[in-house]
Order: C-alpha cells, then sequence, then structure tokens
C-alpha cells in the first residue's frame, strides 16, 4: 500500500527536526530542579484552596503525566544517541590504540630476540664483552 501524495509532499526532515528540537527542548525544560519546585508548589495549592483542587488533579494527571511524560522519555532517548556515538567513537579510538601496540610490542618482542641471538653468539664466540652488536 502506497501512501497517499500529500504525504510524500511533506517536508519530513524538517518535520522531525522540529520535533527533535522540540522534545529536547522540553527534557531541557522538565528536567530542572525549577520544574520539581514549580510541580511541588502546584500540588499544594489545593491546601490553601481547595476549590482548585479539580484543575489540579486535571493539569497533573492529564497535561503533565500525557504531555510531559513522553517528552520526557523522547528527549531522554534523543539524548542518548549522542552519548551513544560518543561511546562508539571512543570505543574505536581505543581499539586503535591497542592494536597500534600490539604491533608495536610484537616489535619490540622481535627486536628482543635478535639482541638475545647476538648476545648469544658474541658469548658462544669468546668476543670480548664490549663487542659490537650491531
Amino acid at each position: 500500500m502506497k501512501p497517499p501524495e500529500v504525504v510524500k509532499k511533506l517536508p519530513l526532515d524538517k518535520i522531525s527536526r522540529i520535533n527533535d528540537t522540540i522534545a529536547i527542548r522540553s527534557n531541557q525544560i522538565f528536567a530542572t530542579m525549577g520544574f520539581f519546585w514549580f510541580c511541588l508548589v502546584f500540588s499544594l495549592l489545593p491546601l490553601k484552596w481547595p476549590a482548585a483542587m479539580p484543575f489540579v488533579q486535571y493539569a497533573s494527571s492529564g497535561v503533565l503525566q500525557l504531555v510531559a511524560l513522553p517528552l520526557l522519555g523522547v528527549g531522554t532517548i534523543l539524548a542518548a544517541r549522542s552519548s551513544d556515538k560518543l561511546a562508539k567513537e571512543q570505543h574505536d579510538a581505543v581499539m586503535e590504540t591497542v592494536q597500534d601496540m600490539q604491533i608495536l610490542m610484537a616489535e619490540l618482542h622481535q627486536l628482543h630476540l635478535e639482541l638475545h641471538a647476538k648476545v648469544d653468539e658474541a658469548l658462544a664466540g669468546g668476543e670480548p664483552e664490549t663487542a659490537q652488536l650491531g
């Protein structure tokens, strides 16, 4: 089943960028101590004004839970993307360094073997201890 022509004409990449921006910005607002204090004071309003209880319940259960929680979830996922990318780049860099170190260790081991063989040869041949090894 093909999507309707109207959907094909939508700038989906722009819409996606706008959605991502809204989610990240919302996450930056909702995940703050300032917003926590706002919610705390807002939830305590009915103690002073009991008639405000229906509105507080509507706002907290309707708006905060139905709007803010999904935005927080999406914002968290988007924030994790950059962390995942950074972690992969760091992993790749570390693995490249490990491979370089393995090559260097193999070269060092080979030089050690060659040096050991030349020392053994020099000692077996009765040359003085100051004999050149090169």
